[in-house]
């Protein structure tokens, strides 16, 4: 059931492809991550600004999406310069008709596992990576690009899906999930990285035939890339939402760079 990411350009090929087929949904429906996270980033979210500062903050969104972060800080009231990138063109060319009457808003194709134009480096006070670094195969890249768009003591927002909960979602029985669990050790073993394509989680049940990429990082694999890059933890949380038809576990971590 679970795969091994060893061709990368392939996995994020069929990753993208999925999700132009998933973009009209996407963008159309109440998102289940966003149900069970919104009271929690609503308290979080202004906690990483300074109140103080005279300069308004740059902030960019990796994975963009739909745009829900964005829509989140505007609901809060918090001024900003934001900027969303994302690989998908039909999410970037909805977001810069959605929002063309905010000034502070610019939209970009990006691909994380490429190099980040020079223009992009040094920009940002605070990076949200919300449900996107476990879609990427190159993980080290796309940290190390996140890490050249922050400015010294930036800070870095990662939001996402414990992935024993990924597992559990998988899987239709125990017996199944006792399968996915053996397959995971032995990959593991062999310092494999594995992956499935998942289907949405609709709340009350999941999609027919719309799926998404599920690279099974865990904490560590967050943590080994910050201390490489000389970042350190500053915040850490879990958001349990495990009675819902498929159980979650979300996991808050924010990540400072090294500077003033």
């Amino acid at each position: 059931m679970l795969e091994s990411l060893n061709n990368k350009l392939e996995f994020k090929n069929r990753n993208l492809r999925s999700w132009e087929r998933n973009t009209e949904f996407w963008l159309n429906s109440e998102l289940r991550q966003l149900t069970d996270t919104k009271e929690f980033l609503k308290q979080k979210i202004p906690l990483l600004f300074d109140k103080d500062s005279t300069q308004i903050p740059v902030v960019v969104d990796m994975g963009t999406g739909s745009g829900w972060a964005l829509d989140l800080l505007l609901e809060l009231g918090i001024k900003s310069r934001f900027i969303g990138l994302d690989f998908n063109e039909k999410f970037i060319t909805n977001l810069i008709q959605k929002f063309s009457g905010l000034q502070s808003t610019e939209f970009h194709c990006i691909d994380f596992e490429e190099e980040i134009p020079k223009d992009f480096h040094n920009k940002a006070d605070i990076i949200f990576n919300f449900f996107n670094f476990f879609e990427t195969a190159n993980i080290e890249k796309a940290f190390n690009n996140a890490v050249l768009m922050l400015k010294p003591g930036g800070k870095l927002v990662i939001l996402t899906i414990d992935s024993f909960y990924l597992m559990l979602a998988l899987a239709k029985t125990m017996n199944e999930l006792k399968e996915i669990l053996a397959e995971y050790e032995a990959k593991k073993a062999k310092n494999e990285v594995p992956f499935f394509f998942q289907k949405i989680d609709l709340g009350n049940g999941e999609s027919e035939n719309l799926e998404y990429a599920s690279v099974l990082y865990s904490f560590e694999d967050y943590y080994k890339e910050a201390k490489k890059n000389d970042m350190k933890l500053c915040d850490y949380a879990e958001i349990v939402k495990t009675s819902k038809f498929i159980p979650k576990v979300y996991k808050y971590i924010v990540f400072k760079s090294n500077g003033a």
